[in-house]
């Protein structure tokens, strides 16, 4: 497990307060101060946040000989104001005199809020010693100003890093964690110079403590290779510490990264687990025979997670096994998946079949993948990354998003077959009906053990810190009213949706019997064909996933739920079209029609809005319309009958 940590907020946030007339340059220091001046007297809050003006006029002071020396005084400013300014001028400074020191201290006390920076500016082990104990003690570490001075004190930090790692000094159930995430962020010589004195920290001490430092180890990345043989060694003289050891393995990128992949893979494969083998890139190609094993694994979520890694892990024995799944006729994703890591792997052996699919499949998006594929086989380049270094999440679920921002479809070619109200509710329109199929269900969260009080001793927001320790598991029992309700020969096949807290899908007889078929959310369910199916997804933050799902009987009466046809994203809408075909629109903007028996092509839009284009009051006008047209189809239905 790697140490994450969300996007720092190291810089000056722009406001859309007004802003003070100042002028486009000052021509001296002094000039430029009493500019600020100005600027602290506007009435508002400098301490989180900055306009552009203010930081073009900080630059401005920075570039003037004696800055420093100018702005140290202004810390004890009575004007909060001009103090906060003057610390947000100061956390940019190239170097910082450690006579300072003392000032800045006293800054920091009185909670000057951009001042934390500045202790990495000074070049002393005690300032740097002041910033990893500030940053121990900050409310919202590791993801704040104290993280950003402790990765600027750099190697000066790290003896007090390994400090309280061993919890020489005082030590809570968050210490590691903050330590770790923020050493990770660290430039390559601090994570080096910490690597032995963390090691040496888990040799004597006893497993609890153990465990936390080497997961500290484990976010060193290369930095720790070196740390191999002893770590081996440890793992052979205290077995019980093995779980944890082969995770720091992997974290530095040993030689024994793949081998531990592909033994775990082996016991109980999860996607999460092959994302994490993909970003160990080729440190992870020995797992590459197991990982190709699961391009055929039951579950269509191994399925494309396998695909997308044996690209990112450079594994070319597995080229004929990806060509095989461009065609895969049940996940669209993993035909894109698969042109893209054969791609990836310049695997030549697979240029017919690319070609082909870059002319002929039914999918836009995968016969561009194809085709980039191509060209980077042929050319022998590589792929460019779509996100940030840090964010190899985004970059691996990038399968979740092949058809990208698209204009939005107000309305499609393919016409809707209105279904009979006495055969299909919907919450819309059938309220009271839905309401006496409700049913108990699960709601399941996750967080603290034991959730503290929201507010604090005065009345404040509390922030509730989460970490792998002390996240557990919540149920509770609600009486969910579905959505969606099917009427079956016996029954009724019902589903919720209650977004990111989860939904599922639910016959209910009418002798009483419940069975839950599916735990996903339902988007709809239908009598297609000779089947019963049901469209169920999520989109959820930067996640977004969907399939049709079969529903059939089985001999002693349940039902079962199989994914039948899985969609490149979570389902918005869908409807039956009266030449007997299913339009599903997904999450982004695109619809697919697909056939009774399962071919599936693009749904031709009729009309679009591209929201960067039309203007606000159009968009409403044509929403508006929709609307009306739509209440005026359902007029005089009441769906009180069950």
């Amino acid at each position: 497990m790697r140490w994450t940590v969300g996007c720092l907020l190291l810089f000056l946030v722009p406001s859309v307060a007004a802003e003070p007339q100042v002028s486009a340059a000052c021509g001296s220091l002094d000039a430029c101060l009493q500019q600020l001046r100005v600027l602290a007297k506007q009435g508002r809050d400098f301490g989180s946040s900055m306009t552009s003006t203010q930081s073009d006029l900080l630059v401005q002071v920075r570039r003037h000989p004696g800055a420093v020396d100018a702005l140290v005084p202004l810390l004890e400013d009575p004007d909060e104001n001009l103090a906060n300014i003057a610390a947000a001028g100061l956390r940019d400074a190239k170097v910082i005199d450690p006579k300072y020191f003392p000032q800045i201290v006293r800054g920091l006390d009185r909670g000057l809020g951009w001042l934390a920076p500045a202790l990495g500016r000074i070049d002393t082990d005690e300032a740097a010693d002041e910033a990893v104990a500030r940053l121990l003690v900050s409310e919202d570490a590791p993801a704040n100003q104290e993280a950003y001075a402790v990765k600027l004190s750099g190697r000066r930090a790290v003896p007090a890093i390994i400090a309280h790692a061993a919890c020489r000094r005082a030590c809570d159930e968050n210490t590691h964690w903050i330590l770790g995430a923020v050493l990770a962020d660290m430039n390559a010589e601090a994570r080096r110079e910490a690597a032995t004195g963390l090691l040496g920290i888990v040799v004597p001490t006893p497993d609890p403590l153990a465990r936390k430092v080497l997961g500290m180890i484990d976010g060193l990345g290369e930095a720790g290779a070196a740390l191999e043989p002893e770590l081996v060694a440890l793992a052979e003289r205290r077995p019980s510490l093995q779980p944890n050891v082969d995770m720091a393995l992997v974290g530095v990128r040993s030689s024994r990264t793949g081998a531990i992949f592909a033994k775990r893979l082996q016991e109980e494969p999860y996607v999460l687990m092959l994302r994490d083998l993909a970003e160990a890139g080729s440190a992870g190609a020995a797992a590459g025979e197991v990982v190709t094993g699961l391009l055929d694994h039951g579950d269509a979520e191994i399925r494309v997670a396998a695909a997308r890694a044996l690209g990112f892990i450079g594994y070319a024995p597995a080229a004929t096994a990806l060509v095989e799944k461009l065609d895969d006729a049940i996940d669209v994703r993993l035909s894109w998946t698969a042109a893209e890591s054969l791609g990836r792997l310049h695997a030549a052996s697979a240029i017919p079949a690319l070609e082909r699919i870059a002319a002929s499949h039914w999918h836009t998006p995968v016969r561009v993948a194809a085709g980039t594929a191509l060209r980077h086989i042929r050319e022998g380049t590589v792929y460019p990354l779509r996100f940030h270094e840090k964010n190899f999440p985004l970059e691996f679920f990038a399968y979740q998003h092949i058809t990208g921002e698209r204009e939005v479809c107000l309305k499609y070619a393919e016409r809707e077959q209105r279904e009979s109200r006495e055969q299909k509710l919907y919450a819309r329109n059938a309220q009271a009906a839905l309401s006496r199929l409700a049913y108990a269900t699960t709601v399941v969260s996750f967080g603290p053990l034991e959730p503290p009080d929201s507010t604090d001793d005065d009345g404040d927001n509390r922030i509730i810190r989460l970490t792998p320790d002390n996240v557990v598991e919540h149920r509770r029992t609600v009486l969910q009213t579905p959505s969606i309700a099917l009427r079956i020969d016996d029954g009724w096949l019902a589903g919720g949706n209650r977004g990111e807290w989860g939904g599922e899908l639910v016959f209910i007889g009418d002798d009483g019997v419940r069975q839950t078929v599916l735990d996903r959310n339902v988007e709809d369910i239908f009598s297609f064909g000779n089947r019963y199916v049901a469209t169920v997804g999520l989109a959820h933050l930067s996640s977004s996933a969907g399939e049709v799902v079969d529903l059939s009987r089985q001999s002693d009466g349940s039902w079962r739920a199989e994914t039948w046809r899985v969609l490149p994203g979570a389902p918005s809408m869908s409807y039956l079209t009266p030449q007997g075909e299913l339009l599903v629109a997904t999450n982004g903007g695109t619809g697919f029609v697909i056939s009774p028996d399962g071919r599936m092509r693009e749904a031709v839009c009729k009309r679009t809005y591209d929201t960067s284009r039309v203007d606000r009051a159009t968009r409403r006008a044509q929403e508006a319309a929709d609307a009306a047209a739509a209440a005026a189809d359902e007029a005089g239905r009441d769906g009180s009958q069950l």
